[in-house]
């Protein structure tokens, strides 16, 4: 089996300079580069990529030591992939659209066919690979947009450049967008005939017939950031219509599941931000995140086989609560050593005793909240903690798993045994404990004050803890849970 990671991310969070950072670093190592849903490959693969072989043009090239750069396509999984012989690592690079769809695909190997279905069947997925751009992080969260509208507008002109979308105001963002792009199509700037052949920016260098200079005075690099944007947006020749059926939903929605799914977050572009900025995000993403977080510039990393460790870490719940002035985006940590009322928290969730017939959650009681995601604790349940979620206005409830001190010593994580046993020793109910992290967004009437008070309605008063767990598990029984 060869090992494998899934690399996930939005526009122009840096998915390319990732490429060419693990490109230059690799000199040894035969990789499998696998762009999905591209068509052809982003073109400052083509670009950037020195001394290569062109197998198919512009789909298909062969670097010198071996590794084999190309779309992920039946026949060029066939013809240059399984041929080839095996490669020590594969990398895949997803849409920026999509956050699942590799790892499904990657899930249902043994049941494919053809030489696709051969060559996933050998891979062994290692980790999911979040790439973040920290300079537009807070903004996207923030954003109304749906993905669909964003897949559409840039769609409509391939040569888009640099969408500054946040930018643009909400009310007429369609018509502005058309605006934005027609002036930089009028301004388009290629850097490579302002850069020498060592790759050095010039600022007396001014390209014919355009308002622009380089003026970065700095290695071409400096140009990687501009080149993710455009080669997502170029990317989108595939069938577009269908990915907007299928991926219709919030930008924040996108980027909050790419967080999640993932185990190893790049968080790109740190130099772009102010530390205060930077010290914000880091506790947002610690707080609905266990990933191992690298923090980069043109996502260089100290040791691209980092990403092919197994990773392990824990969330600190016990941070404070913080809002970011500029943006409204408010993080809440909500921690409790008591277990929720299950027909009380059932009314918050559905405002009855029952779901409703259309299983909706009352997003009246969850106003603008982005995010809840989380662990826990039912007092008619001893057993079980659950998984907990809200994204979306869309409630997810379930997976529940066994609290460590009811599994045998010998089942425990390793990497954590120690925090286990010193919640057991200390705490009368042991490790059992509700740990949420919510994301709200105050400018849409999100107040931290008035969700905490409701989630603590939802909690066993002093008296009914007193009753002790017998009592719960028979008194308090629900039908949902």
């Amino acid at each position: 089996m060869t090992d494998a990671i899934v690399v996930i991310g939005f526009i122009s969070s840096g998915k390319a300079s990732l490429y060419h950072s693990i490109r230059k670093e690799n000199l040894g190592l035969k990789v499998a580069y696998l762009f999905d849903g591209v068509g052809t490959l982003p073109q400052s693969v083509l670009d950037e990529t020195k001394g290569y072989k062109t197998l198919v043009e512009d789909t298909c090239i062969e670097l010198q030591n071996g590794s084999i750069v190309t779309v992920m396509e039946e026949e060029f999984i066939g013809d240059f992939i399984l041929k080839k012989g095996k490669f020590d690592k594969v990398i895949f690079f997803s849409h920026p659209f999509e956050s699942t769809f590799l790892l499904e695909v990657l899930s249902c190997g043994d049941e494919m066919e053809g030489s696709l279905g051969e060559f996933i069947s050998n891979v062994k997925l290692i980790n999911v690979v979040c790439i973040l751009d920290a300079e537009s992080l807070l903004k996207d969260l923030k954003s109304d947009k749906k993905v669909g509208d964003m897949m559409k507008i840039m769609a409509a002109d391939e040569d888009i450049e640099d969408v500054d979308y946040e930018d643009i105001d909400d009310e007429n963002y369609e018509k502005q967008l058309s605006e934005k792009f027609e002036k930089q199509q009028l301004e388009k700037h290629d850097h490579s005939s302002c850069c020498n052949e060592n790759g050095v920016c010039s600022s007396s260098t001014k390209q014919n017939n355009t308002k622009l200079e380089c003026g970065k005075g700095c290695q071409k690099e400096c140009c990687d950031n501009e080149n993710d944007e455009n080669d997502d947006l170029k990317d989108l020749d595939a069938d577009v219509d269908e990915l907007v059926k299928s991926t219709d939903k919030l930008v924040s929605t996108l980027i909050l599941e790419q967080i999640s799914i993932s185990n190893i977050i790049i968080l790109n572009k740190i130099d772009k931000i102010e530390k205060s900025k930077l010290e914000f995000i880091e506790k947002l993403l610690n707080l609905i995140s266990s990933s191992l977080v690298i923090e980069s510039s043109y996502c260089k990393i100290p040791n691209f086989q980092i990403l092919f460790n197994y990773v392990v870490t824990v969330r600190d719940y016990k941070l404070e609560s913080e809002t970011d002035t500029e943006t409204g985006i408010s993080i809440v940590n909500y921690y409790q050593r008591k277990p929720f009322h299950p027909t009380r928290l059932n009314k918050l969730l559905y405002d009855t005793t029952e779901k409703n017939e259309n299983n909706q959650l009352n997003s009246t009681n969850f106003k603008g909240v982005l995010l809840t995601t989380g662990l826990i604790w039912l007092a008619n349940d001893m057993k079980n903690k659950y998984n907990f979620e809200i994204l979306e206005g869309k409630e997810m409830i379930g997976n529940k798993r066994p609290f460590w001190s009811t599994m045998k010593e010998s089942e425990w994580n390793p990497t954590i045994k120690e925090n286990i046993e010193r919640e057991i020793k200390l705490f009368k109910y042991q490790d059992r404990k509700i740990e949420l992290s919510i994301v709200g967004l105050e400018s849409n009437g999100f107040d931290k004050d008035i969700m905490i008070k409701k989630l603590d309605q939802c909690l066993l008063t002093d008296k009914e803890m007193e009753l002790g767990p017998n009592i719960w598990e028979t008194d308090f029984k629900s039908d949902f849970f």
